[in-house]
């Protein structure tokens, strides 16, 4: 019985945290700029904000964002938390698939244990990567 909620709680926490990387691949607000304080930048309409798809500024009380397409101007470091974080989302869907397929409540077919511990060793190293 323990095992069996450790493992549905290890789980649960892994999907979790996958699901947080891709929402933080997706966000524009990685690095908020203002001049002054936050409350003052908002009362300005001077809060912009950089992410790794956009560059966005908040004026007038409309939040207009700019794509970052170009690939070759972008400086190395985001370049690189691009290919960081696409590659762990990618990387994270097989690892979930893995893990879903070990958990206690699961079985396919007639397979021996070994081949489940495995699995669960490949699930819990991609997410360890990931």
């Amino acid at each position: 019985m323990v095992a069996t909620c450790l493992h549905l709680a290890g789980f649960v926490c892994s999907f979790i945290g996958w699901i947080g990387v891709v929402v933080a691949t997706a966000t524009n607000d990685w690095v908020v700029t203002c001049g002054y304080t936050i409350t003052t930048c908002r009362k300005m309409d001077e809060l912009g904000s950089k992410g790794l798809w956009a560059d966005c500024v908040m004026a007038t009380g409309l939040y207009h964002c700019k794509p970052l397409v170009d690939i070759l101007i972008l400086p190395g470091y985001v370049q690189a938390c691009r290919a960081l974080m696409i590659a762990a989302s990618v990387l994270g869907l097989p690892a979930i698939f893995l893990l879903i397929t070990v958990l206690p409540c699961i079985r396919m077919g007639h397979e021996p244990g070994a081949a489940k511990y495995r699995r669960s060793q490949l699930g819990g190293i991609l997410i360890i990567l990931l």
